[in-house]
């Protein structure tokens, strides 16, 4: 089946719910990225954000990369590092064209922090991650999110489980896991990766993109460009 068809079964999925905050951005893309929450709190946007990723676009508004949201600042910055790009409006956010995007948590706020209710709200969007067919069409999965998911015994391996990939525990020459990166950075500031058996997926768990740095940005590009370049989506 087609992404086409698996986009249209994705909202179908999302309508069913119904969901809150579905995504946006190119269902083509390549790479799919899950952010912590959406912070537009507004009633009437809500009651839209099913319908936003049936445009299957970028954001209509034009965006000042210079003075808006931080996050996307940093999503933009990703999406070009991997792709060697310039920005086709360089003062507009295009990311988009290249990415899809989405939320862990489904309810909208303008901060983060884990209630139970978002617990239990979160364990059931990544089931709903998990069965959707659309979601698992990703070659390559950016959890920019945090604590709100975690890949160990306690938590059951939440990362392994919904999207079908393992830690990369093959050690380096260190000794430590070749998915682990870390130590080049300061405290508080790391990526993992994670594989299919295959090989065909790449999933790889960060911070909230908007406390990122700029060189992790690009070591977290090189391993998203080695793994499409491999995949000859590059």
């Amino acid at each position: 089946m087609n992404r086409e068809k698996l986009f249209e079964e994705f909202i179908n999925e999302c309508e069913k719910e119904p969901l809150t905050f579905c995504g946006q951005g190119n269902p083509n893309a390549d790479i799919l990225i899950i952010g912590k929450e959406s912070t537009d709190t507004s009633e009437a946007l809500i009651r839209d954000k099913i319908r936003l990723c049936r445009d299957k676009v970028n954001r209509d508004a034009p965006r000042d990369i210079n003075s808006q949201n931080k996050t996307w600042c940093y999503y933009q910055k990703l999406i070009d590092e991997i792709y060697q790009r310039k920005s086709e409006e360089p003062n507009k956010w295009d990311f988009e064209k290249l990415a899809f995007t989405t939320e862990m948590n489904n309810i909208p706020s303008k901060r983060s922090y884990l209630t139970k209710e978002i617990k239990d709200g979160i364990n059931k969007r990544l089931q709903f991650f998990k069965d959707s067919r659309f979601i698992k069409s990703f070659p390559v999965v950016i959890l920019a999110c945090s604590n709100y998911i975690n890949n160990d015994k306690k938590n059951g391996y939440q990362i392994n489980q919904t999207f079908g990939v393992e830690f990369d525990n093959e050690p380096n020459s260190d000794g430590s896991p070749i998915g682990e990166h870390k130590k080049k950075y300061p405290t508080g500031f790391w990526f993992y990766t994670h594989h299919s058996k295959d090989k065909q997926k790449l999933v790889i768990h960060t911070v909230q993109l908007s406390q990122i740095q700029n060189d992790m940005i690009k070591d977290m590009a090189n391993e998203i460009r080695d793994h499409l370049t491999k995949l000859g989506k590059i």
